[in-house]
This record gives structure tokens, C-alpha cells and sequence, in this order.
């Protein structure tokens, strides 16, 4: 044979040669190092996984050439199907990648042909022929994962020949005790299960309550109605920021909210400035009153925040202010003099060291950060005022829902103690809705009330609503502006405010 054909047919046929020979240990410990790496809380890392395809595509490459007859029995057999429907939906999604959902792909489940063991098989046909009619083990419905949110969690490893039966037992009760998987309404006497119990109901039991006590730790009682919740379709994405990773999709912004926490490494730079100006307040009584003056406030906030820890963030927030009193028709950007005197004062006025957690692996759109304000000025409390004089402690708890593809919700609640002479304690509660119209910008309407508390009444408090819009400007570099304005209170002011912020993530 020609030497040159020789060497082009080696090198043709040797990576073919190379995969026939995995052997079944090397198989699912790959499988098994893919899930661990990009599985994140039940979700997929679908976006890294675009950029540096390799692992998946030999995943793939392994499976379409895998030969069975190396696995001596059916435990074997049904580890390799499970593993590769997981590994051949992720595939899909990557392929057609960025989607919202599987559903957004034709021919998703019981069109395309995959390449497995030398087969051209779709994932109907793994999932109904390879496994549930051969096997007719209904464990299978919570280990095959299906790209949406209301499948039953990846669970981030493989499924081993050894222990198979244990695992799938492991994922059954883990799902079968999931309050948001089997939604029991003890009110009503009626539990909501999943749409999975209505289209496979001839592979559970014919009483289903029946089935599911078997795993189940509270038995939930004979009586309870039982119907199906509306499966969610949208697709089970895990959200990594990273630097020239964002997503350009409406899921990228609603991923980057308050509740978000910084990946190991990474480091957020935010700087948020505040033109709070008033000409009336609002009295013991909650009258709104005439100050027969213009006070304005500048607060510029600069934050540094690192990802120490996949659920610590530690930081450190830098406070600069400057306080202007003026006639009532003055303008209020006369407070960028920056000047002090009489009626005017400016200085950094504190620093505040925090921590920000996520203390629930379960729970992504949790957390919470607690920090103390350092002051670095004396008699900054007096007139005119500038700050507080005295250290102060903050926490804050962060939660955000997505309500729809479009929309989000995001709560805050928190506490503000100040000590000093006058120990004072104020409960800030916040609501913003969030509403994202593409993929760069987003407009939120955020409410806010926030109760200083002498006892068990408010000595004061005030109400704000507004307007704010967002734009991502660059992947990792977003611009904020927002209007608010002070529409209720009780010995406090009745200004508005107008704030520009710019955040950067390196």
C-alpha cells in the first residue's frame, strides 16, 4: 500500500479505533467528571459548555460507538441508556443553543436521530423502548432529565453499574419529598404532582398516593384529591457571570439581581450616586410641610465586591457626601460645589465592611449581607447634617421569582440599627418589578418602606416609588439611572431623588 494512503487512513480510522476501545470505567467516570463540573443545583452550564465543547462532544463520540456486549449485565446496560439521554439532551440543547426551552427545537424528543451503540435512536426512543419498556422500572422518570424546569433536578454525576439501584432510590425519594416537586394543600386535601404521573401513569401504581408513600417520609393521607400542576418547559439553565460570558438573552439580567452572588474569583465594581433633594417634609402628624428652604443630599456609594467562596462574597462599600442648604427656588445641583461652611458641609464619612451569603444550595434567588458602617468623621450629626455620627449595622435578605420570561420579582427585607446616645432601629422593606423588553435593557419599578421603630410603634417612617432603567452597556459592564419619589411619611422628608449608577464585573 502507498505509504502517504497508508498514514491519511491511520489518521482517519485511529480516533474511530481509539473510541470503539472505551472501556465502561472510563466511560462513566467521564460522564461522571462532566456532570460534577457543569451541573450547578439540579441546572445546566450550558453557556460554558458552548464555548469549550470538547468534553461533550467526546462524551458523544464515545456513545454513538460504545459497545454494550463490554457490560456483563442489565444493571450495566441501564446505566449506559440513562447516562446517555442526559448527556445526548444536553448535546441538544448546546447544538441549538442559546433557547429558552427544548420545546423552542422541532423534532426536539421524537425527530432527531442521535448515534448510540451504533444505533440511530431519538430520546423517545431511549426513554420508551431502551429503558421503560425493557426495564419497566418507573425510578427511571426522576434520574432521565429533559432540559426543562419541571424535570426532576440533574443530579451532578453519573449513574454507576455499581449501586444503580441505590441511586435510583436516592433520586426517588429525594424528588418524591420535594415540596415544590409533590405539592401537598393541606387546606384543600389535595396534593399536585407533576404532569410525568399523568402521561407515564401505567408505569406507577394504579393507586398513585400509594407509590409515592412508598418514598415518602409524611405519608400523605388516602383522602387527598390528587391533580397535576402545569409542567414548566423553560429551559434548566444555570447562569454563570463571568467576564465575556453573559448571555445576550432576556435571562441574562434577570439572572444579575441582588440575590446573585459572584462566582469564586470574580470581582463586581460598583459605584451608585444619590441627589436626594427636598423643599417640604412631612410631620408627626404625616402633614406635608413647607421647609421654606432647598436641602440636598449627594451620596456617592463606590463598592468593591469579591467572590471569595461558591456561596461567600466579601466586600467593602466607600461613602462620600455632601450636604447643601439653599433658598427654595436654588438648584439643587448647587450641591456639587462641594464646598463647607455654614450651610453646606462635604467628606467621606464612612466605610462598611460586609458579607454576603447564599445559605442555601437549593435556594439560588436567597441570600443575604450584613455589613457595619465604620464613621470615619467626627460631628458629621450636627448641623448641617451630614451623616450618622455613630457606627451603625445593616442586613439586608435578598429574594427574586421569575414570574415569566419577561418579568421578575424582587423582594428585600432588612434591619438598620445605629448606636450611640439614642439607639435607633429601622426595618426597610422593599418590592421591585422588574420588567426586561430584550436582552440588554430592563426597566424595574421599585417600592420602598422603611419604619424607624421606638418600641413597638414607628416614631417615623417614609414611602418612596419610582422609575429605573438599566442597560448593559458590554457583557460585563451595566449603566443604572433611577428617579424616586417621597410620596408618604412621618417625620422625615418629602423630596425626590435622582440616582445614576455604573456596575463592572472583572
Amino acid at each position: 500500500m502507498n505509504r502517504k494512503l497508508f498514514t491519511l487512513l491511520t489518521l482517519i480510522l485511529l480516533p474511530s479505533l481509539a473510541m470503539s476501545q472505551v472501556k465502561p470505567t472510563e466511560f462513566f467516570d467521564k460522564v461522571d467528571s462532566f456532570m460534577h463540573k457543569h451541573v450547578h443545583d439540579g441546572l445546566v452550564a450550558y453557556s460554558t459548555i458552548k464555548q469549550s465543547p470538547k468534553a461533550l462532544e467526546t462524551l458523544a463520540a464515545s456513545i454513538a460507538v460504545f459497545d454494550l456486549a463490554q457490560l456483563p449485565d442489565e444493571s450495566g446496560k441501564k446505566a449506559f441508556w440513562i447516562n446517555a439521554y442526559n448527556v445526548l439532551v444536553i448535546k441538544s440543547v448546546v447544538a441549538n443553543y442559546p433557547i429558552k426551552s427544548p420545546m423552542d427545537v422541532a423534532g426536539f424528543f421524537d425527530k432527531q436521530k442521535h448515534k448510540i451503540a451504533g444505533e440511530k435512536l431519538t430520546l423517545n426512543e431511549i426513554e420508551n423502548i431502551k429503558l421503560r419498556k425493557k426495564y419497566g422500572d418507573a425510578r427511571i422518570h426522576f434520574a432521565l432529565v429533559c432540559a426543562a424546569l419541571s424535570c426532576p433536578p440533574l443530579v451532578a454525576q453519573a449513574y454507576f453499574p455499581d449501586g444503580l439501584d441505590k441511586q435510583l432510590d436516592e433520586r426517588t425519594r429525594s424528588n418524591l419529598n420535594d415540596a415544590e416537586f409533590i405539592r401537598l394543600d393541606g387546606m384543600a386535601k389535595k396534593v399536585s404532582v407533576s404532569e410525568i404521573f399523568k402521561w407515564y401513569a401505567g408505569d406507577f401504581d394504579k393507586n398513585l398516593l400509594d407509590y409515592l408513600n412508598r418514598y415518602r417520609q409524611q405519608t400523605i393521607p388516602d383522602n387527598y384529591a390528587v391533580d397535576n400542576y402545569t409542567y414548566d418547559w423553560r429551559l434548566n439553565e444555570y447562569i454563570e457571570i463571568k467576564t465575556g460570558q453573559l448571555l445576550f438573552d432576556s435571562s441574562n439580567l434577570q439572572a444579575y439581581t441582588p440575590s446573585t452572588l459572584l462566582s469564586p474569583g470574580e470581582m463586581e465594581v460598583k459605584t451608585f450616586n444619590n441627589l436626594y433633594t427636598q423643599t417640604a417634609f412631612y410631620d408627626s402628624d404625616g402633614k406635608k410641610m413647607d421647609l421654606h428652604l432647598r436641602s440636598t443630599f449627594f451620596t456617592n456609594i463606590s463598592s468593591f465586591l469579591f467572590g471569595f467562596k461558591e456561596n461567600v462574597n466579601l466586600g467593602i462599600d466607600i461613602y462620600f457626601k455632601s450636604v447643601r442648604n439653599d433658598e427654595s427656588s436654588a438648584s439643587p445641583l448647587s450641591v456639587f460645589k462641594f464646598s463647607s461652611g455654614n450651610s453646606s458641609r462635604t467628606a467621606l464619612t464612612a466605610i462598611a465592611p460586609r458579607v454576603k451569603l447564599s445559605p442555601f444550595t437549593r435556594f439560588r434567588n436567597f441570600s443575604l449581607q450584613t455589613l457595619v458602617l465604620i464613621p470615619l468623621q467626627t460631628d458629621i450629626d450636627s448641623m448641617p447634617f451630614l451623616d450618622y455620627g455613630d457606627l451603625q449595622w445593616w442586613t439586608q435578605f435578598f429574594y427574586d421569582k421569575n414570574l415569566t420570561d419577561k418579568f421578575l420579582l424582587y423582594l428585600e427585607h432588612g434591619w438598620a440599627i445605629r448606636f450611640g446616645e439614642n439607639l435607633s432601629f429601622d426595618s426597610p422593606v422593599k418590592a421591585i418589578f422588574n420588567y426586561y423588553p430584550s436582552y440588554r435593557w430592563t426597566v424595574y419599578l421599585p417600592t420602598e418602606l422603611t419604619p424607624t421603630w421606638d418600641g413597638l410603634s414607628w416614631s417615623a417612617y417614609y414611602f418612596q416609588a419610582g422609575l429605573g432603567l438599566k442597560y448593559q452597556l458590554t457583557p460585563n459592564f451595566e449603566l443604572e439611572s433611577l428617579l424616586t419619589k417621597f410620596l408618604k411619611g412621618k417625620q422625615a422628608g418629602a423630596g425626590v431623588t435622582y440616582n445614576m449608577g455604573v456596575r463592572i464585573i472583572i
